[in-house]
């Protein structure tokens, strides 16, 4: 994440990314301080990780600084004065800010060709950990830094101390908190942590006419944020020549008499499509040109506000509820596009419930209490994925993993839940967790793009504290082991659940996560592993992933139930020929 103007519009940038790419860290029994879906933003002091997010990406921001003055052939000076300008309007002032705060000693210590660890080390309280390293030291000049740092830390000092009326003014007038620049960012984290509803809902159905902040990102768009009973999925009169359920279906045949929901839909099995999880579900996803200096440039963040209010989540491309269409960069396919596909009464009729760093706790505490489905409403297919965070942690601690018996009290509180809510005639797909030892095994000898290996990225965030799975992301394989055995244990604990109890309102099946079985195909038709994984975090299965996935429980569910899929509805052209693309998204 990265805020500091130039080289903080790099402290800062460098700290959204890094408290995103970390929102894996599964939460604890206790909410973490200032925590955000389980990753600490606050942390307390006295914890082992306090301040190793700041450490860390102060690191990164400074890593590609150095980078895009050579790439670029640049002064260090004149970058910082254009980098800023690369970010939306938004982030703007409080890189300015963090320019003028840290950018003179920065540019020096870069000058003078100090490592990035060494460089963040000697700013005041930035690493509180200086033993953690992400780069080596320099060979011939490895102890220069060490006896410089007390130096520089003393210039910054000085810095703040001649410039504190100016920041303060400068603060005051771009409404700027001097302390904590970034708070507004922070704000904005911590609100997603704990809130799963859109933003924007005037009539109170869940349902939104906003993109992002849990809008139609996540969920169909709302036709009607005035009136509750007009959402995605509604089951209203047929009678009734208004878009209840907001399908794009509206008005009445002239020589029948019966409207156009009635004629192409009564009859047609409509069924909706909800996920819910945790950031696998929600298909969490740093860009890769965001840590990439050769790809950095005018126009590389254009897009950074739009992603952060969608918490680094791409769920319009997801392997559940992608709506997308496919373009030459990406190619989109989901169960929502299928079931669509088969009968476009479906359209719009999506949710996804993921959140980065849920674990089953927090999918029965929270999020499932987000679902905007009514019994009366129509029937859903709901997938329920906790792929890993109820093994992973940064806690150092193999005891932090959840264990069989807590697992088997929240899934079967979260299902009996569900089977209060779900309208009758509704199907539940339940998955496996992963067996995490393929991240590093694929990745750990691989070079990040930051421009060192997996192993030195995920050394380095275990020693600050701060890794999104200390237990997969981890060079002992005895702990990678141990982290597996849990994982096979937990998935065992969902038969157990289901064997031990009736749902009267949804059939249920199980399935094994599929990452295995999808990264062996890919490998036997000429891939490697590492393709299917994301390059920024190394550690969430990527776009192409999200659509073998999709591609894999749709042919499932082809086999094993295609009643659930319903039947093909026969009115589809004449639906495409009458309403075109139904509104859209």
């Amino acid at each position: 994440m990265t805020h500091k103007s130039a080289i903080v519009l790099l402290i800062s940038l460098s700290l959204v990314l890094l408290f995103a790419s970390s929102s894996c860290v599964a939460a604890t029994t206790t909410k973490p301080f200032g925590g955000f879906s389980g990753f600490p933003f606050r942390q307390a002091p006295g914890d082992p990780n306090y301040g190793g997010t700041k450490c860390a990406g102060c690191t990164i921001v400074v890593s590609l600084l150095e980078q895009l003055t050579e790439i670029r052939n640049q002064p260090i000076d004149k970058l910082l004065d254009e980098v800023c300008t690369w970010f939306p309007k938004e982030f703007q002032p409080t890189c300015k800010w963090v320019v003028n705060t840290y950018g003179e000693a920065v540019i020096k210590m870069i000058i003078n060709k100090e490592t990035p660890d060494d460089i963040c080390n000697a700013l005041p309280d930035m690493c509180l950990n200086k033993e953690c390293r992400l780069f080596p030291p320099p060979k011939a000049t490895a102890t220069r830094s060490t006896n410089n740092a007390e130096e520089y830390t003393t210039q910054v000092n000085e810095m703040r101390t001649n410039n504190i009326m100016k920041q303060k003014q400068f603060a005051i007038m771009n409404n700027i908190n001097v302390d904590e620049p970034w708070d507004w960012i922070k704000a904005l984290l911590e609100r997603f942590a704990n809130i799963h509803d859109p933003d924007e809902d005037l009539d109170g159905d869940k349902y939104s006419m906003q993109e992002t902040m849990r809008g139609w990102s996540w969920r169909g768009r709302d036709c009607n944020d005035v009136d509750k009973t007009v959402y995605p999925g509604a089951r209203g009169s047929l009678s009734n020549t208004a878009d209840y359920n907001c399908n794009g279906i509206t008005g009445k045949d002239p020589k029948t008499g019966r409207t156009y929901k009635d004629l192409f839909c009564s009859n047609s099995s409509q069924m909706g499509i909800v996920v819910v999880g945790d950031s696998v579900g929600a298909h969490f996803s740093v860009p890769p040109a965001y840590l990439t200096a050769s790809e950095i440039g005018n126009g590389t963040y254009s897009d950074l506000l739009y992603v952060l209010l969608n918490e680094f989540d791409w769920p319009e491309r997801s392997a559940t509820t992608g709506f997308e269409n496919s373009t030459k960069d990406y190619q989109v396919e989901s169960l929502y596009l299928n079931l669509r596909q088969r009968n476009l009464c479906n359209h719009r009729d999506y949710q996804n419930l993921g959140v980065n760093g849920a674990r089953v706790g927090d999918i029965n505490s929270t999020n499932i209490r987000a679902l905007a489905r009514r019994p009366s409403d129509e029937p859903v297919i709901l997938l329920y994925e906790a792929v890993g965070n109820d093994v992973c942690n940064g806690h150092h601690d193999l005891g932090r993993m959840t264990t069989p018996e807590q697992f088997y009290i929240d899934v079967q509180a979260a299902l009996l839940f569900l089977d209060s809510v779900l309208p009758k005639g509704s199907h539940v797909v339940v998955t496996g967790l992963v067996d995490g030892r393929i991240l590093w095994d694929t990745l750990h000898n691989r070079t990040h793009p930051i421009g060192v290996s997996y192993e030195s990225v995920y050394n380095y965030l275990n020693c600050l504290y701060i890794s999104p799975c200390w237990v997969w992301l981890n060079e002992n394989e005895t702990i990678r082991d141990a982290g597996s055995t849990r994982a096979a244990q937990l998935s065992q604990v969902y038969s157990q659940v289901i064997g031990n109890n009736t749902f009267k309102n949804f059939d249920i099946q199980y399935y094994p996560f599929p990452m295995n079985a999808i990264i062996d195909q890919w490998v036997k038709d000429g891939g490697q592993a590492w393709q299917l994984i994301e390059p920024i975090d190394g550690f969430h299965p990527n776009q192409i992933s999200n659509v073998l996935w999709a591609k894999y429980f749709w042919t499932s569910l082809q086999q094993d139930h295609p009643d659930w899929l319903g039947p093909i509805n026969p009115y589809n052209a004449q639906i495409v020929q009458m309403f075109g693309d139904q509104g859209g998204y």
